[in-house]
C-alpha cells in the first residue's frame, strides 16, 4: 500500500527526496515551496500540484504523509502541525532548534497514531547495518572507545553562503548540521546512550560575505561588499561519555579538502571496525591476534545487511541509494513494516547532545545530558 506524500521544501535536500520516492514507486503527489517559474514547469510537467503553503498542504485531506525539507526553524511548526492533522510525518534533521521544540515533539508523537521519523541518512547503508550486526554478535568483544570525524570544506572561504550561517549560538551549526549525523550513527550501531558532553567550538570567521547573487548549497558563490556577523561555530571537538565507552568526534564545514568525509571506528576488547562514507561498501575489521579483514558488499553479508542492498556485488552504490533505504523503511512501516530508522526519540537525543555541548562550550565543563553545566 502506497500513501499519498507531499514534500515541503524543495530545495537540495527537498529534491533528493523526490528522487527516492519516486525511484520507489511511492506517490508524490504535491510540493510546497517559492512558487518560481522553473517550479511550475517542473510540478507541471509531473502532474504535481504546488501548494501556495505548507498550512494548505498539512490541511488538504488527502494527504497522507508530509516531509519536511525546510530549514530548521520551521522544522517544530510544521511537525507539530503534521501530527495535529493525522499525518505521518518524516522530518529533516536537526528535529528542532533545541532540545525543548524536540521535546514537544516526541511527546506529542508518543500521544498520536502517526508514524514519525527523522532523516539520519547514514542508517541507510548496508554496511552500516553490518557493523551494527557483529557488535550485537559480539565480533568486537565488549565496545569500549568510539572515534569518529564528519569534516567537510563547503564553508572555508568568507565568502561561502547558506541560511545556516545565520543560527543562533545556541543552535549551533556544525554540531548541529553533521554532528548530529555522527552521534545518531554511533548510538545506532552500538546500542548505547550519550550521558555527557564536553565540548571546544571554533569560529574560523566571526564575519562573513552576503553573496552578490543567488547560490546554491556546496556552490562557490561570488561575494558582495556586505557582511553580517556569524555567532556558530566552524568546527568542533565533542568528547562524549557512552557509558560503558567513551567517544572522541570531530566536526568541521572549514576542513579544506574534505568534501563528505564521514568516518567512525568501534573500538572493543576483541577487535575493532571502521567505516567511511565516502567508501562506504567497505568495513575494515581488525583484531590483536590475526589479520584485518575487509568486509565488502556482497551476498554473503548477513541478512540484514542484504535487504538494504539494491544491487549486486560490483555495483557502486552510495548515497541516493541510503536515502531510499530509510525512506523505504519509514513508508513500509506505515503497513506494518519494520522501523530501523531513527524517530522523533532519537532526534531529541541528538538534540540533547547538541545543547549539553553548547552549556559545555560556554563552562568549560562536562554537561550532562538534560543538565546545566555547573560554572568552574
Amino acid at each position: 500500500m502506497t500513501h499519498s506524500t507531499v514534500i515541503v521544501g524543495f530545495g537540495f535536500i527537498g529534491k533528493a527526496h523526490y528522487d527516492c520516492l519516486t525511484r520507489l514507486g511511492i506517490p508524490v503527489t504535491g510540493i510546497v515551496d517559492h512558487p518560481t517559474e522553473q517550479l511550475r514547469a517542473f510540478a507541471t510537467a509531473r502532474g504535481l500540484r504546488l501548494y501556495s503553503d505548507w498550512q494548505e498542504a498539512v490541511s488538504d485531506p488527502d494527504v497522507q504523509v508530509i516531509h519536511n525539507c525546510t530549514p530548521n526553524a520551521l522544522h517544530q511548526v510544521i511537525n507539530t502541525a503534521a501530527i495535529e492533522a493525522g499525518k505521518h510525518i518524516f522530518s529533516e534533521k536537526p528535529l528542532g532548534i533545541d532540545a525543548q521544540e524536540t521535546a514537544q515533539q516526541w511527546q506529542l508523537a508518543q500521544r498520536s497514531a502517526v508514524k514519525h521519523a527523522v532523516n539520519f541518512t547514514y542508517r541507510g547503508y548496508p554496511l552500516v547495518h553490518e557493523l551494527r550486526a557483529l557488535i550485537q554478535q559480539g565480533t568486537l568483544g565488549e565496545i569500549r572507545f568510539i572515534r569518529g570525524h564528519y569534516l567537510q570544506d563547503w564553508l572555508l572561504f568568507p565568502t561561502d553562503y547558506t541560511w545556516r550561517l545565520h543560527a543562533t549560538r545556541e543552535e549551533t551549526r556544525a554540531v548541529a548540521d553533521i554532528g548530529s549525523h555522527l552521534v545518531d550513527l554511533a548510538r545506532f550501531v552500538t546500542d548505547l546512550n550519550p550521558r555527557s558532553v564536553y565540548a571546544s567550538f571554533e569560529t574560523l570567521y566571526e564575519e562573513r560575505y552576503y553573496p552578490a547573487g543567488e547560490v546554491k548549497a556546496f556552490e562557490v558563490s561570488e561575494a558582495s561588499t556586505e557582511t553580517y556577523p556569524v555567532f556558530t561555530e566552524d568546527h568542533a571537538t565533542l568528547l562524549i561519555d557512552f557509558g560503558t565507552a567513551k567517544a572522541n568526534f570531530e566536526v568541521s564545514q572549514v576542513a579544506a579538502g574534505h568534501k563528505n568525509d564521514l568516518f567512525i571506528e568501534v573500538l572493543g576488547t576483541r577487535g575493532s571496525a571502521s567505516w567511511h562514507q565516502e567508501r562506504p561498501e567497505e568495513l575494515h575489521l581488525g583484531f590483536r591476534d590475526q589479520p584485518k579483514q575487509t568486509i565488502v558488499k556482497s551476498n554473503l553479508l548477513s541478512p540484514v545487511g542484504q535487504s538494504f542492498m539494491h544491487y549486486p556485488a560490483g555495483h557502486p552504490e552510495g548515497y541516493p541509494d541510503a536515502m531510499s533505504n530509510v525512506i523505504r523503511t519509514f513508508h513500509a512501516s506505515l503497513s506494518g513494516g519494520a522501523s530501523p530508522f531513527a524517530t522523533f526519540e532519537d532526534g531529541h537525543i541528538a538534540a540533547q547532545v547538541i545543547e549539553a555541548a553548547v552549556q559545555s562550550q560556554e563552562a568549560m565543563a562536562a554537561v550532562k545530558l538534560g543538565q546545566p553545566a555547573a560554572t568552574p
